[in-house]
């Protein structure tokens, strides 16, 4: 009967605490823009751009799902910085050390397929160990999507940022992968979005059933 009572308190007090917890926290929806190109609707609506989440990887189609990565990040690794994790230093200094904090991001670095492309073998072992995902795509292709994931981009934002990409595919956050701070913003801001779209689907529900 106790457990019960618990379980009761807790349903009652999650949407207060899930709204608390946005609104009161570091991190606000209203500071987390959406990028790229902006377009007016008849209605007066604005029409954000949205990156594309398909990939072909020999020749057959590979797409990030919506219903299992509402969310994710992603990074664009060219032939130029294939064998140095300069780039990539926040995301290995988390997988080295901070792993716990980032079992449920889910991460995508995008290669170019070149004969003369090889990741660097240090970065394979910590790749094999981590729940990144690695898509190697053909030349066209990666400059192509690469492409859309940072037209509009603010000037300093590089090519090979960490880009966050929300449940509508929409552009949320550019991250240089350089630095543990940068890093850690990053999955800060992602855990803000998760938490938004819980607290909107809840409220969504809270109406059906008061109808």
């Amino acid at each position: 009967m106790k457990n019960k009572k618990w379980m009761l308190l807790l349903i009652i007090a999650f949407p207060p605490i899930l709204w608390v917890t946005l609104e009161s926290g570091t991190i606000n929806s209203k500071k987390l823009p959406i990028y790229g190109e902006k377009k007016l609707k008849e209605n007066g609506d604005t029409l954000y751009q949205t990156v594309s989440d398909t990939f072909i990887i020999g020749g057959k189609t590979q797409d990030i799902s919506k219903k299992d990565f509402p969310f994710y990040a992603i990074m664009f690794i060219k032939n130029n910085y294939q064998n140095d994790g300069y780039r990539i230093l926040g995301l290995l200094e988390y997988l080295k050390y901070k792993k716990e904090k980032i079992e449920n991001v889910p991460f995508y670095l995008i290669t170019e397929n070149n004969s003369n492309f090889q990741l660097a073998d240090s970065l394979k072992v910590i790749f094999k160990q981590s729940d990144v995902k690695i898509l190697t795509v053909e030349k066209n292709d990666f400059q192509k999507i690469n492409y859309t994931y940072f037209m509009k981009k603010p000037i300093y934002v590089d090519y090979s940022f960490f880009v966050l990409i929300d449940q509508n595919r929409n552009i949320r956050g550019y991250y240089d992968g350089r630095y543990v701070s940068e890093f850690k913003r990053l999955i800060d801001e992602y855990k803000h979005l998760v938490l938004k779209e819980a607290k909107k689907q809840l409220t969504k529900e809270n109406e059906i059933e008061r109808k």
